[in-house]
């Protein structure tokens, strides 16, 4: 135990942090695939108040692990963590509504838009310079996007609004992040977000309640469990090592997506969404190693 302990921190802070990025990318994929095994009988509603719990339960270690006791939880913006709860509520909503209804590769890519929503109200919002690879990139992105939504395409069409709209929610999430940074720490924002969801996630979970049967309740409690050690693990990760250099691993997630789908779930997509999975692939990890040539 000793060596295995002096080797991991004889790895450099980048390294690290890249294999446990991956490792969260694998747990999240998790995520999803129980939720694929949960039946029809489990509303989305209950299994996103599951999922906020879990996050509140995180949250609250988390702030407990500061030391301070619950001062840790104390937040000079409380009407921006109001904001960011909201805002992750209604995308865990859509997103885990997509992964209902959508092949596995293209819900997980459509997620990945965030990146170019983002990229593109940078500059109106964030007043932030937007050059020419930017810009390329998420042209790109968005051609991507067209390839995999056009007419015809496979899925549902109130799935692929779902993906789209859980992915231009998480662009609320980047900006209040970026904000919040600068005042708040990272734990007091995982607790308050998992506090928010919860309140906002309990009505309608309320209203669609059903008694779910023991296999359903176990995939339910396992998925929301997983779900809230991934963003930990992500937390962890990006404390090792540099942003920049973990721009491009979170994307294994479209790797194990794919495989997930094609192994579990026997998803063939046709040829033009394949097309379209890649280019928004590639024009998020383009625009991911472009903001880490930016100088800070």
């Amino acid at each position: 135990m000793t060596q295995a302990g002096g080797v991991w921190n004889g790895l450099s802070g980048n390294l690290r942090g890249a294999l446990i990025l991956a490792l969260s990318a694998l747990v999240l994929t998790g995520e999803t695939v129980l939720l694929r095994y949960m039946s029809s009988e489990v509303p989305v509603a209950v299994y996103t108040l599951a999922r906020a719990l879990a996050q509140l339960g995180l949250g609250a270690l988390l702030v407990l692990s500061l030391g301070q006791g619950w001062r840790g939880a104390r937040t000079q913006r409380i009407g921006l963590q109001l904001f960011r709860g909201v805002s992750s509520l209604v995308s865990w909503q859509l997103y885990y509504f997509s992964f209902r209804v959508l092949d596995f590769a293209i819900a997980t890519t459509l997620n990945f838009t965030t990146a170019l929503y983002v990229a593109l109200l940078a500059g109106p919002i964030m007043k932030e310079r937007v050059g020419p690879w930017r810009w390329a990139a998420t042209a790109l992105g968005f051609v991507g996007v067209l390839l995999v939504v056009r007419p015809g395409a496979a899925g549902s069409a109130i799935g692929l609004i779902a993906g789209l709209g859980s992915a231009l929610c998480g662009v609320a999430i980047v900006f209040s992040n970026r904000s919040l940074g600068l005042s708040d720490r990272a734990e007091t924002t995982m607790f308050w977000v998992g506090v928010v969801t919860t309140l906002g996630a309990l009505p309608p979970a309320i209203a669609a309640w059903r008694l779910p049967a023991a296999g359903d309740a176990l995939l339910v409690a396992g998925g929301a469990t997983i779900g809230a050690a991934g963003l930990w693990l992500i937390l962890i990760a990006y404390r090792l090592g540099e942003a920049s250099a973990l721009a491009p691993i979170p994307y294994l997630r479209l790797v194990f997506a794919a495989l997930a789908g094609w192994a579990l779930f026997a998803e063939r997509p046709d040829a033009w969404t394949i097309a379209g999975c890649a280019t928004i692939a590639a024009s998020a990890i383009l625009l991911a190693r472009a903001e880490s040539r930016k100088p800070r």
